[in-house]
């Protein structure tokens, strides 16, 4: 068996990193196009700050602790696409430097930057400003008038609607054309699909993960509705308000925080459906995907060593059969 010395990330395909990171970045796009459509170009300008703001400060850190600069390195370009989609058009630009600035100095370098966090630097720079900026994270600007405006309206999701127990009311058509307030990446059904889509066809992410949080949820979300108009219809609006889609594909699926084999990224995924599921019943907060994000990375390593200690014995019992039927 001949060994491949590589540096993480590691990509389990012929695939580089830059290629990986660059179908990120293609699938991120239309999603601010859709933003640019809704809310206008201030959501560029905001993407355009997180970028700029997270691959300086990555670079420095990077430089400072006389680690090697990956020219083509990516990555700091995902992260800083993927904060302001997670937090609403209306948000100010100190909330998403500082969602930045947390995600570098606290989630990524210390651990050893590039494919050595524990932790989703996106999810831990979103779930800083969660915390600290809470009013603002959960008011959304109402899809097509003017954020120039400074008394545009800013209203509750319809994740705030389930969480008070009420049906939200939003056709299911708005809902999947993203005509409904949210995070700028989280509506839009119909993109975030076609984007999944795309990164599942260039082998940048397997269907599976998703498929098993998605599952999951959906289980937990007809067992326990939280409205009384039916349970299909509360696992639509829960599958499709807030962060839960969004988080499916572009957070469940990061190489270097998720388990590293195609069994075990999808029960990890599993259980993070259900604990996502958990916090938004039982949080605080309307939103809670975030924190079971980086509540699931802590324990990424464990389901990996938990099941191969699995397999060890099952592949042990085989061999002892195998020597007993030999006798």
């Amino acid at each position: 068996m001949n060994l491949i010395h590589s540096r993480p990330p590691h990509v389990r395909s012929h695939e580089s990193n830059f290629s990986v990171m660059g179908d990120m970045v293609i699938s991120l796009v239309p999603l601010y196009l859709m933003a640019y459509f809704f809310y206008g170009s201030r959501t560029l300008v905001l993407g355009a700050v997180s970028v700029i703001t997270y691959t300086v400060l990555d670079f420095l850190c990077t430089f400072l602790s006389s680690r090697r600069v990956g020219i083509l390195d990516l990555s700091p370009v995902v992260t800083g696409l993927l904060i302001p989609l997670m937090l609403p058009a209306s948000i100010g630009f100190t909330p998403v430097i500082a969602a930045d600035l947390f995600a570098i100095g606290v989630i990524k370098q210390p651990f050893g930057g590039l494919g050595q966090n524990i932790f989703n630097p996106a999810a831990g720079g979103v779930a800083f400003a969660v915390l600290t900026w809470s009013d603002s994270v959960f008011r959304y600007p109402v899809p097509i008038e003017s954020l120039g405006n400074a008394a545009a309206r800013l209203v509750s999701s319809p994740a705030a609607s389930l969480r008070l127990g009420a049906t939200p009311n939003y056709p299911f058509t708005d809902i999947f054309l993203g005509i409904y307030p949210g995070p700028m990446g989280g509506t839009g059904v119909l993109i975030l699909l076609a984007c999944f889509g795309y990164l599942v066809i260039r082998k940048t992410i397997s269907w599976r993960p998703t498929a098993a949080f998605l599952g999951t949820a959906a289980l937990a979300a007809f067992c326990f509705p939280r409205i009384t108009t039916g349970r299909f219809q509360s696992v639509l609006y829960e599958l499709t308000s807030g962060l839960l889609l969004f988080g499916a594909i572009f957070l469940i699926n990061d190489p270097a925080t998720s388990p590293k084999s195609q069994t075990t990224r999808t029960i990890y995924a599993a259980i993070a459906g259900v604990v996502a599921m958990i916090f938004r019943y039982l949080g605080a907060y309307e939103e809670g995907l975030v924190f079971a994000i980086l509540l699931m990375n802590a324990f990424s390593l464990f389901i990996d060593m938990r099941y191969e200690k699995i397999r060890h014995r099952e592949r042990r019992a085989l061999y002892a059969e195998q020597q007993t039927e030999t006798v």
